[in-house]
């Protein structure tokens, strides 16, 4: 709980570090950052919590209140992954086809094109497919969305974000980038960027991915019953532990952008320390003036 909750305040911040950032460079890399972190502020602030207390409290397990949960779970999850891959994308064309980056990934095209339709199209099918109960004859929409939302977007960022690792070391060392564009500004901004996407793709693969992954072959390679006790307490106690390291997911991902990346560790740390800047300038201003 006090983890949800110190989540939830760093995921405010990083969303505000984020508009801010946007606003002053106009990089979309940082509309695809807002996307992904309100995908987590999602779970860490409604349904990590209400999960929490739904185990504690009988009087709170309801159906309408689990369902809604269980829609919220999975719209943070698949935005979240889809995000990802959007933002592993958005570097993949910058490096790979540098021409094309400004036609490609403006402003107004990856606002309304790849943000929105990444909500919209998580809302309406989830939402559609939410209220079904998970029988054995619907489960098939369980293993869809496992697949399309959790496991491919995770997979597929991983595989981008060790290309891009191979693409700029290639172009880092290239006669030409190391006479021109690795002279410039933004392409050493972007550089910078890879390692924060290669932390978070990293962080989420792991965390993520070997939940799901053991939860589809627990269904499909395994009859249960057939088990012996033995090995059922063994793929339970597994099943704990990778459901627990999914729930650390939200949590730390906005660690790893308030920490690694550093226009928001500095713009962090600008926020923070604000009003003692302003007063230390203010003081040493009128020092310089009685001093004349």
């Amino acid at each position: 709980m006090a983890a949800s909750v110190a989540a939830t305040i760093f995921n405010v911040l990083v969303i505000f570090c984020a508009t801010k950032l946007f606003r002053r460079s106009g990089d979309t890399m940082h509309l695809f950052i807002i996307s992904m972190t309100i995908g987590d502020l999602l779970l860490t602030v409604f349904c990590h919590p209400n999960e929490f207390l739904i185990r504690k409290h009988e009087f709170l397990q309801h159906a309408r209140l689990c369902a809604i949960i269980h829609f919220c779970n999975w719209l943070g999850l698949a935005v979240s992954g889809l995000s990802l891959t959007m933002l592993n994308l958005d570097k993949l064309i910058y490096f790979q086809w540098p021409l094309s980056y400004d036609r490609t990934m403006s402003k107004s095209r990856a606002a309304i094109l790849y943000v929105t339709c990444v909500w919209v199209f998580n809302v309406v099918y989830i939402g559609k497919n939410c209220i079904l109960q998970m029988t054995s004859q619907k489960m098939y929409f369980y293993d869809i969305f496992m697949v399309m939302y959790c496991v491919l977007p995770v997979t597929s960022s991983l595989i981008l974000s060790c290309y891009l690792y191979q693409l700029t070391h290639e172009k880092r060392h290239s006669p030409a980038a190391i006479g021109q564009s690795r002279e410039t500004r933004r392409f050493k901004s972007k550089m910078r960027s890879l390692v924060f996407i290669f932390a978070t793709t990293a962080w989420t693969a792991f965390s993520l991915l070997p939940y799901r992954i053991f939860n589809i072959c627990r269904m499909h390679l395994f009859e249960w019953n057939e088990l012996d006790c033995s090995t059922q307490d063994i793929m339970n106690w597994l099943a704990y532990v990778l459901q627990y390291l999914l729930l650390l997911n939200p949590i730390i991902n906005p660690l790893i952008t308030a920490l690694i990346y550093a226009p928001y560790r500095l713009t962090l740390k600008q926020f923070l320390v604000n009003i003692p800047i302003r007063n230390r300038s203010f003081y040493y201003r009128e020092n310089q003036t009685d001093v004349r």
